[in-house]
């Protein structure tokens, strides 16, 4: 369901949605959903993408869903958060918060984080430190932990990433970092 003659202006391509089956899932009361046609990395994305606190949720018939936060929510409420990964070349399908610590248990803390979904059903979530440090651990198709890096976009460092699943969530130990992540945040479900 098409709403309006354009987003954010009459006659542009983009447009805001209303529900269907295929943005049932993306809607809820905090945000509401634009649709552009193309890919997530064109212009008419990035121009939404840049100006608003947003995020591209999903790709359905070759129509690039955002979710823009019209209140509450961690887009509208921090300012700092990014829709984008630090090497400009991917953008997050989700974000939030998730138990994070170092030096064996010395800071414990809540991190940031977003997830980068990959075509081969592989992700990639970008941890942020409240000191501005980052963690990428990178993930197989199934679930499996392949490795950790600095940032986005670096290969997985071999050697300490240890990892087991409990009830639904990935504890994983990178020397003396601690992280967990649910296999919902892997999803998206």
């Amino acid at each position: 369901m098409v709403l309006g003659d354009g987003y954010p202006h009459a006659g542009d391509v983009c447009r805001r949605l209303g529900e269907s089956s295929a943005t049932a899932n993306y809607l809820d009361h905090t945000a509401m959903l634009v649709g552009c046609p193309g890919l997530r990395n064109s212009a008419d994305v990035h121009a939404i993408l840049d100006h608003r606190r947003a995020r591209v949720v999903g790709e359905t018939d070759g129509v690039t869903l955002i979710s823009i936060a019209t209140e509450g929510g961690p887009a509208a409420d921090d300012r700092s958060w990014p829709a984008q990964t630090p090497d400009k070349d991917m953008y997050f399908s989700t974000t939030g918060t998730l138990p994070c610590e170092r030096g064996g248990g010395k800071t414990k803390t809540m991190c940031k984080y977003g997830v980068v979904r990959h075509g081969n059903h592989s992700a990639s979530v970008v941890i942020y430190w409240p000191d501005g440090n980052t963690r990428v651990i990178l993930f197989n198709a199934h679930g499996r932990v392949l490795g950790a890096a600095m940032k986005a976009g670096d290969r997985p460092m071999p050697g300490n990433t240890l990892t087991r699943n409990n009830a639904g969530i990935n504890l994983i130990s990178i020397g003396d970092e601690r992280y967990e992540i649910e296999d919902a945040v892997l999803s998206g479900r």
